[in-house]
């Protein structure tokens, strides 16, 4: 006996029903993400107590630093690298005993440059600052000097500072560079050993099973961890004192130049790295991107303008850490996958079908301009 068929108006019912229960599973994945897109913006604001103001704090150095694959110069570079430490100063080098000849060549040195200086003193003259040509620091030095420099000509350009200012920023630029000097001076030792250990750290990972055996890639990854301590160090320190610098500067101003917003931002502008500049609206940026995002995806306004943003923010994450690529972070990348899919679903789909201001607003426009929907 053959079953009932369904009416036109049971078929009909059912259709509606799915329809209802798809709208629906598309609302909750559009409010879903919206809402993940809106906590992660407004969690990347924060207030800061002590100078009563809105700081964006957004890991986008971390992301960029950490990035593998085809692209990873390229989000590298976009980095503020510090006088490019990682090439200067972060350099293999195997230590070895000096050879007589060395000893000898480093003493004659030694000794010219203190009698240059005990010269210069006696005649009243700025003392000299030279660093070894056998310095294992001594690439890396004079870069940081011609940063520093470079801060000095562009604050004593300003027409706001007057002679007797420049005169003062002069002053504290030798100051400055002569503890540079002598931090790198005491620490020499040390960066002799930090090289040597990356020379090490490199012959490890050149050996067969580095990267399989369990217990090489412990011990590699220990090394690398050491060596990556002491060079933090090493660039903590010195920054440090650039930022002491800077302060210095800043000092010379009098009160009223430093009530001038005008001045203010122009010496921001001529102490600040052009890169930390650009890593900084790259913040603002990314948090109005991902704020945005998400009060769209909630508000159901602008919903595939939003989808198309949220996908090209996702993507521009997930290619810092391709997952057949060694070391990627694979697990980051499929999470990122899966919301680029989904907002991908809400991008093909009809948005303005679902509850939201996209709607109301196509209901609008179809009524004043007379399209038919």
């Amino acid at each position: 006996m053959s079953e009932p068929t369904s009416t036109a108006s049971e078929q009909q019912g059912k259709a509606q029903s799915a329809l209802w229960k798809f709208t629906l599973a598309l609302l909750l994945l559009r409010v879903t993400i919206g809402w993940h897109f809106f906590s992660e913006g407004t969690k990347k604001l924060t207030f800061d107590e002590v100078n009563q103001e809105w700081k964006i704090s957004v890991p986008t150095e971390v992301v960029f630093r950490s990035a593998t694959g085809p692209f990873a110069d390229f989000y590298k570079n976009q980095l503020p690298g510090f006088y490019d430490w990682e090439n200067l100063l972060a350099v293999p080098t195997e230590s070895k005993p000096l050879t007589e000849a060395q000893i000898e060549e480093r003493q004659a040195w030694d000794n010219e440059y203190a009698r240059n200086r005990a010269a210069a003193k006696k005649a009243g003259e700025p003392l000299p600052i030279e660093f070894p040509a056998y310095a294992p620091y001594k690439a890396w030095a004079e870069a940081i000097t011609e940063g520093l420099r470079d801060k000095l000509t562009k604050f004593t350009k300003l027409s706001a500072v007057d002679e007797e200012q420049d005169a003062q920023a002069a002053e504290l630029f030798e100051a400055r560079h002569q503890q540079m000097a002598d931090f790198l001076v005491e620490e020499a030792e040390a960066i002799e050993e930090y090289q040597h250990e990356l020379w090490r750290l490199e012959n490890l990972e050149d050996q067969a099973g580095a990267k399989d055996i369990p217990f090489r890639a412990e011990r590699v990854a220990a090394k690398r961890s050491e060596a990556s301590a002491l060079g933090g160090r090493l660039v903590s320190e010195v920054r440090g004192i650039e930022r002491g610098f800077v302060t210095d500067l800043l000092g010379v101003l009098t009160a009223d130049q430093r009530s001038d917003e005008s001045l203010s931002a122009k010496v921001d502008t001529a102490l600040t790295d052009p890169k930390v500049v650009k890593l900084d609206r790259m913040n603002v940026m990314v948090t109005c991107l991902i704020t945005g995002v998400g009060v769209c995806l909630l508000l159901g306004l602008f919903t595939r303008l939003a989808a198309v943003g949220g996908m090209i923010f996702l993507a521009s994450v997930m290619v810092t850490q391709l997952p057949w690529v060694p070391g990627a972070l694979s697990g980051s990348f499929y999470y990122q996958l899966v919301e680029f899919m989904a907002l991908l679903t809400l991008l093909v789909s009809g948005p303005w079908r679902l509850p939201g201001l996209d709607g109301l607003l196509r209901g609008f426009w179809c009524k004043c301009c007379g399209a038919k929907g």
